[in-house]
This record gives C-alpha cells, structure tokens and sequence, in this order.
C-alpha cells in the first residue's frame, strides 16, 4: 500500500486487531467527547465518523480509521466507566442478562468516506459478588465501554456470544477488511492471524 494508513485511537486492543489485517500503520488518537444519547447504533456511527473526520483534517493524503463501541440493553446506553464504582454498578445490571454491543467504523481518504458497523449479542455471565467486586477494583474495565473486555480470561464476563468476537472487543475486522477494500487497499484477511475469524458471522461468503 503506497499511501498512509492511520488508527484513529490510543486503544491498544485496536491497534493489535488491525495489526491481523495491515503490516504498517500509525496511531493518531483522536480527542472527542464520547457523549452517549438516543439510538446506540446512530452513536456509534456519528463517534466513528467524527473520529475519522479529526485526524484526517491533520492527516492529508492519509486513509484514516475512526472506530467506537457502545454497549446497550434496550434503551440504556453502557459507556466506559467513570470509576470502580460505575463499573461494579454497570455489571450487576448486566450479568446473567442479553444485551447488544455494537462497533462502526469509518474510513474516510481524500477520495471519499464509508462507514459500517456489527451488532453483537452477549449473554454476561451471572458473576458472584467477590468476581464482580473485584473485576471492577482491578481497573482494568475503566476503559471499557458496559465495564468488562470479553477477552478477560481470568474473569470470563462472557457467557455466550451471538456475532463478531473482535467487535465486541472493539474492531470488527472483516468489516473493516470490506472497507478497506473498498479503497484499494489489499489487507490480510484476519483468520490468517485469529482462528475464531474463521467462522465469524461477519466474514463475507464466497462467491
């Protein structure tokens, strides 16, 4: 790829995901408030695009790739926590319950813009009161929109999932393989690095 690719976040997870699909690129996070109001899917969409949108400004000639997550069950929006707190009080309404996790991108080059999204279902796991008030201690879900990462083993918050594994944790890679097609761009497809990419329900079918 001759032109520059750059990852609109500072999320590590996101940077290691986009690593399955592009040898090189560069991290220029970008700073928008993530205000979370009405539809979680429009949400995630408009943060996406406006992430985009702030580093290609200072990016010319780059193609620039802004992402967000929301979590929601029903009409309740789930951002990142504030504090220990919030996180314990976000996963006591969440464990042993469904809820939805949806993750857009936007790819914006100086010759266009396109955005996608996936929405996932996870049924939490019913975590006892010690896990669950010691997850939220640890601040490891401090960053993590609804509290928890499904890629935390040790804690395992996930007990089921309907969707894209990589969305729920934040870059839904064959959305973004599609996108980045869509520019010329020859990415790897992702279950060359992960094997759950394989049967992923975003993967696209064969012709």
């Amino acid at each position: 790829m001759s032109r520059p690719v750059v990852l609109a976040s500072a999320s590590p997870r996101r940077r290691e995901l986009l690593a399955a699909l592009l040898d090189d690129f560069a991290i220029d996070a970008a700073d928008i408030a993530e205000d979370l109001e009405g539809d979680a899917v429009d949400c995630a969409r408009q943060l996406a695009y406006a992430k985009a949108e702030a580093v290609a400004r200072r990016s010319p000639g780059a193609l620039v790739i802004g992402c967000d997550t929301v979590v929601f069950r029903g009409l309740r929006l789930y951002a990142k926590p504030a504090d220990a707190a919030e996180a314990a009080a976000m996963l006591r309404e969440l464990r042993g319950r469904p809820h939805q996790v949806v993750t857009a991108v936007a790819v914006i080059a100086p010759e266009g813009a396109a955005i996608d999204h996936e929405i996932s279902t996870v049924l939490m796991a019913d975590l006892p009161d010690p896990v669950l008030e010691a997850y939220a201690a640890s601040g490891r879900t401090l960053d993590k929109a609804g509290g928890y990462a499904i890629q935390h083993e040790d804690v395992r918050p996930v007990e089921r999932l309907e969707g894209c594994y990589c969305g729920v944790m934040g870059l839904p890679l064959w959305t973004l393989y599609r996108l980045l097609e869509l520019f010329g761009c020859t990415p790897h497809p992702p279950d060359r690095r992960f094997d759950r990419c394989a049967a992923c329900p975003a993967r696209p079918r064969s012709p």
